[in-house]
């Protein structure tokens, strides 16, 4: 079989409604492109039926890949899986729930035929949540005027980029990653094209407003140190505040005799500040606790199984470090090979 030129690579988690179809999809639409081409799935510990249908579809079409997490990791795992074991050149990622139509790939390929390293899919009309287009052109635009941190507009995880920039960013040393974010670190050379976007076909997003506020602040402490320089313009903004009304409590005493008056405006004051030094120590401690992660050094997931990737590659040579094999949860060779 000839190495493959595309990689089709989708995290999944609790997908059973979509990963059939998802599969029916991508392979008549690569197939119509006509390169060879790998579809990749990561299923990042899911608790339905995914993990049975991912692997019957494997075994139906060895095209079809897939690695399995012990446990649910996080989509930031799940990504840095799959780009460290993509075999193509090219890298083509979607999310697994069919809001990004696998037809519109072809528009990927033909934007990097003019000389890009990554193409990221701009959605058309885009059927989110309000909460979540709000929240997300929020990010960005925070990202963009405060943190100084450049993204493509409207970035989104439908998106192609070279092997070679997709292997770099998922080697880097940091625990917790924003890919987006680190592309553009790269260097790599960038474009986009208009595409259309779906509504979910079955099931549930997994990106609440929880999830989203705690991805923005995972992008912002990790690409910036710029909020330990806004705590310290807060504490000059507060001290000079307080420098300013004790001068002014001083001179009604001293000028006009007046006593020293108002608890409540004092209570809440002291509870103002109070506020402001707990959120100063919770960013702090943030960092502190990125640099305790970091120095543990731990694997940043578990592989349970992999399929149709080869008796060769049951533990990969050489293992990137962030990846932890159990061949205890493994089939002996030979029923390996079924599937391989």
């Amino acid at each position: 079989m000839d190495a493959p030129l595309y990689s089709v690579v989708i995290p999944v988690f609790n997908e059973e409604g979509n990963v059939e179809l998802l599969t029916e999809r991508v392979l008549t639409a690569m197939e119509r492109i006509g390169a060879p081409f790998e579809l990749l799935y990561v299923d990042d510990g899911s608790r339905d039926k995914t993990p049975d249908l991912l692997e019957r579809m494997a075994r139906r079409d060895h095209r079809v890949k897939v690695v399995r997490f012990t446990r649910n990791y996080g989509q930031e795992a799940a990504v840095e899986a799959l780009y460290l074991n993509a075999q193509g050149r090219f890298l083509i990622q979607m999310d697994g729930d069919l809001q990004h139509p696998p037809e519109e790939i072809i528009k990927l390929i033909a934007k990097k035929d003019e000389g890009y390293d990554v193409v990221y899919g701009v959605r058309e009309q885009r059927k989110d949540a309000f909460y979540r287009v709000a929240a997300s052109r929020a990010m960005q635009w925070t990202m963009r005027n405060m943190m100084e941190i450049e993204l493509p507009d409207d970035v989104s995880t439908f998106r192609l980029m070279s092997a070679p920039i997709a292997r770099l960013v998922a080697a880097l040393p940091e625990r917790r990653k924003f890919f987006s974010a680190l592309i553009v670190w790269s260097g790599a050379r960038i474009g986009t094209v208009k595409v259309t976007h779906a509504s979910r076909a079955a099931g549930k997003t997994k990106y609440n407003l929880t999830k989203l506020l705690n991805h923005t602040f995972d992008l912002v402490v990790g690409f910036s140190s710029k909020p330990l320089r806004y705590i310290g313009v807060m504490g000059v903004l507060f001290a000079s505040v307080g420098f300013a009304l004790g001068l002014w409590t001083i001179g009604k005493k001293v000028l006009f005799n007046h006593g020293i008056m108002g608890w409540p405006s004092l209570f809440a004051t002291v509870t103002v500040l109070s506020g402001a030094q707990l959120v100063a120590l919770s960013v702090i401690g943030e960092y502190i606790a990125r640099i305790y992660v970091q120095s543990q050094g731990r694997p940043l997931y578990n592989i349970g199984k992999r399929l149709n990737f080869g008796r060769y590659e049951l533990t990969p040579t050489p293992q990137p470090n962030d990846e932890l094999f159990r061949a205890s949860l493994q089939p002996n060779p030979r029923s390996w090979n079924d599937v391989a």
